[in-house]
């Protein structure tokens, strides 16, 4: 069933998207109830995921099996396959600990973005597949921005933003290893520069440091994580901490600027009354790409 349904998605989605250059994309969303899994595709590879359950951790090799049907039914040769074992939320610790020390990256292709990805040695590629039209929207809100983007990760939003013409940037995270994959992103581009700056510092820190500094942007991207552990630090959650981290971020944007905030909380109910906002919008079904068949995010465009 899986090897039918792969080898169907792939008909129906390889044409269009190599029409628009796109190199990375879901092939299986967990379309069939029993078997709880998802399947990627970067440019010839395949990262065959599972979300963890008890019923499968008893069956030795049962991934390996999924996996392997799936490289069978699109003729991918066995050093191409990259397993993982997903679950919404880790027992403890951090999130993105390291799986390997492989440390080998991909350059895969979105529309005029170039991205590396590392396809053995993190739980998350370093690309967001369900975020390629959120960067779309983002490219072409861009020409002439200040961009600030929190959460950054390895700096996607950033470049979609440069591509779009942004004259400045800050992209902030807490990881130094994030940062610097996301400058090389950057120079992958050919958009490395002074004007772009790159920021260790935690985000609810850092807002609070360029409020009181009067610095001001135009375009905001606040992509954070659902949840987060870290030794020595307070817990985060989205679902508690969004209404007053959405107004720090709107009190660095000039008048008029825009925030694209989004989440991944699969329960994620938005307080959002109250805001210093001209205007709030879920955009949601217009930032779902075409190969998730289930609902990846949930994203909001709000003006200052």
């Amino acid at each position: 069933m899986l090897a039918n349904r792969v080898r169907k998605n792939a008909r129906r989605l390889r044409g269009p998207f190599e029409k628009k250059n796109i190199g990375a994309y879901r092939l299986y969303d967990w379309d069939i109830p029993e078997l709880r899994m998802v399947v990627d595709w970067y440019e010839g590879h395949l990262v065959c995921a599972e979300y963890a359950r008890t019923q499968t951790d008893a069956i030795p090799g049962w991934l390996e099996s999924m996996a392997s049907a799936c490289a069978a039914a699109l003729e991918v040769e066995s050093e191409k396959i990259h397993l993982r074992k997903r679950r919404t939320r880790p027992v403890e610790g951090e999130r993105y600990q390291r799986l390997a020390t492989a440390g080998e990256r991909l350059e895969v292709r979105e529309g005029p973005l170039r991205v590396l990805v590392n396809l053995d040695d993190y739980l998350d590629t370093g690309l967001f597949n369900d975020h390629r039209e959120t960067r779309a929207r983002v490219r072409s809100e861009a020409a002439g921005a200040s961009l600030l983007n929190l959460f950054c990760y390895t700096g996607t939003f950033t470049c979609a933003a440069a591509a779009g013409g942004a004259k400045e940037s800050v992209s902030v995270d807490v990881s130094g290893r994030y940062l610097d994959w996301a400058k090389d992103n950057l120079a992958l581009n050919g958009h490395a520069g002074p004007t772009h700056e790159f920021v260790r510092r935690d985000a609810r820190a850092y807002l609070a440091e360029a409020a009181g500094a009067s610095r001001r942007f135009t375009l905001c991207v606040l992509d954070p994580p659902s949840f987060s552990t870290r030794e020595g630090e307070e817990d985060f959650d989205i679902q508690r901490e969004h209404p007053a981290l959405i107004a720090q971020a709107l009190a660095v944007l000039a008048p008029g600027g825009v925030l694209w905030f989004s989440t991944n909380h699969q329960r994620f109910e938005p307080r959002l009354d109250g805001l210093p906002a001209q205007s709030v919008r879920e955009v949601t079904d217009e930032t779902l790409p075409p190969d998730y068949r289930r609902r990846a995010h949930r994203s909001f465009r709000i003006v200052r």
